[in-house]
């Protein structure tokens, strides 16, 4: 049974540790995904951004054929009214734009000011102090030649505007023309980018900000254009100026990232540069895209798999514990059944057998002895009184043997009303001859059993192991030679 309670701690150990192997492996698998499915997402993520943007861009410059042809049209018709009046600020602008619906026009001087406009906010505006700008529009102006710009996309709004400059032949004046597109075109708001971007951030929780950055020819002004968070509404930093430089000049994707309160920040940066033909990029019109996000939904999806698998393992902790506590009940009933008299609840003969080979007395120098115990006249208790009266003596029986020996000495009924005793470290007979006298004592007070006064005596027979050698069975059949020859002799003496 000793051999059973070992297999079965090492298997449950065994099933345990596989256990807790499965649900770390499960939690690896786990993990994996969702590192896989947060890196998919955010590059769908980029994907879908820089997909909005190409779309409204390729939608809109449809629109820009039409608008080109209409553009140049109109330059000339104004250039028809200069050929007549070569005073412009005398001209009647609200006929002219009568021509010409969904235009605003302006008359820029020489010195780039506006000296006259339809829309009368921007009157008198001064292009000079604009120095990579008032550079181009003074080339245009000495051109003498129409020149339409690229789409245009409007701070805070996210409307795309166009525009376009026609030069007088004489390098007086220049006729700038401008269209809101989803004026002329209104099935193009839907592609509003700036509506997209708030949109894609309200869409995925990992998305921050989506910041749009306007940026000068040689990319040292830079300002931000736009942000789906009005707290990122602010200077832009000499860091982040640093990147979008970078990413102009390279014209590519540039990444940063930083720590933020146990997350990780990352930063990708997306070039619109929008190509001219005077130019190597339309500058003015030309933007960068910030897309920022977070592992802040990774982390928390991670440590909520780490709280999963520890409650788990918790889960199996204790269901181990459990139904090692119920195996254990079960190993231990087996073994008291096996190993234990059922009438009296004291060792058996088999358990009796363990405790001699295991007793590690035996391999000291004392001696070890073998008492061998039966009752007087027990057959005649039993006819007398029953048996359950005889069955509840046995019982009281082995309650005062066990009282009364020493606590490392073992006590068994191995049959009948016969009980063996082993008595490790003794010294000599005279030891075992007290603990008998002891024994005699004890089992000879009355019983009252049931309203009946029992008296009853016992036979103890001995013997003692004098080295490792000798067998409990020996030594079992010289004790109970030794209490037969006691008993008799008691016999003749009645």
């Amino acid at each position: 049974m000793k051999y059973l309670r070992k297999y079965y701690l090492i298997f449950f150990i065994l099933l345990f540790i596989m256990m807790i192997w499965i649900n770390y492996q499960s939690y690896r698998r786990t993990e994996k995904i969702v590192r896989e499915n947060f890196e998919t997402e955010i590059e769908l993520i980029k994907n879908n951004v820089f997909n909005s943007l190409e779309n409204a861009f390729a939608a809109y410059s449809i629109s820009e054929i039409v608008l080109n042809q209409e553009m140049e049209e109109n330059s000339q018709i104004l250039l028809a009214e200069y050929a007549e009046n070569q005073d412009p600020i005398s001209w009647n602008l609200t006929e002219l734009k009568a021509q010409m619906p969904d235009y605003e026009i302006y008359i820029i001087n020489d010195q780039l000011k506006i000296i006259s406009t339809t829309l009368k906010a921007d009157l008198g505006m001064d292009f000079s102090q604009y120095r990579e700008f008032s550079k181009l529009l003074y080339s245009r102006l000495k051109s003498g030649r129409f020149a339409a710009d690229k789409l245009d996309l409007a701070q805070n709004t996210g409307l795309i505007n166009k525009y376009s400059y026609q030069a007088t032949s004489d390098g007086r004046y220049l006729f700038e023309l401008s269209i809101d597109i989803s004026k002329r075109f209104p099935i193009l708001g839907d592609f509003n980018i700036f509506a997209k971007a708030e949109e894609l951030v309200h869409k995925y929780e990992q998305l921050r900000s989506i910041n749009f950055y306007k940026f000068g020819q040689d990319s040292n002004r830079v300002g931000i254009l736009k942000s789906s968070n009005p707290d990122e509404l602010e200077p832009v930093s000499a860091k982040v100026k640093a990147v979008i430089k970078k990413t102009v000049l390279e014209n590519k994707i540039q990444n940063s990232s930083f720590k933020e309160n146990d997350y990780q920040v990352t930063d990708f940066y997306l070039p619109f540069l929008v190509k001219g033909e005077e130019t190597d990029s339309e500058w003015w019109n030309s933007f960068v895209v910030r897309v920022r996000y977070d592992n802040q939904n990774l982390l928390n999806e991670l440590s909520q798999e780490r709280k999963n698998i520890i409650f788990k393992i918790i889960i199996v902790l204790i269901s181990f514990i459990i139904f090692s506590m119920i195996m254990h009940y079960f190993i231990k009933n087996t073994e008291t059944i096996a190993y234990h008299d059922c009438l009296t609840g004291l060792p058996n003969r088999q358990a009796f057998q363990e405790y001699f080979n295991q007793s590690n007395i035996r391999k000291a120098k004392e001696k070890t002895a073998i008492l061998y115990l039966d009752l007087d006249r027990f057959k005649e208790i039993n006819d007398n009184y029953g048996h359950e009266i005889g069955d509840k003596l046995l019982q009281i029986v082995a309650g005062r043997l066990k009282n009364s020996i020493r606590p490392k000495d073992k006590v068994s009924r191995i049959g009948g009303d016969e009980f063996t005793i082993l008595l490790p470290n003794i010294k000599n007979s005279e030891d075992v001859e007290i603990i008998i006298d002891k024994i005699e004592d004890i089992i000879s007070e009355p019983y009252q059993i049931d309203g009946h006064k029992i008296n009853i005596s016992c036979s103890i027979g001995y013997s003692i192991a004098n080295n490792t050698a000798d067998s409990l069975k020996k030594l079992l059949n010289k004790a109970d030679k030794a209490m037969y020859e006691i008993k008799s002799e008691k016999n003749k003496m009645e």
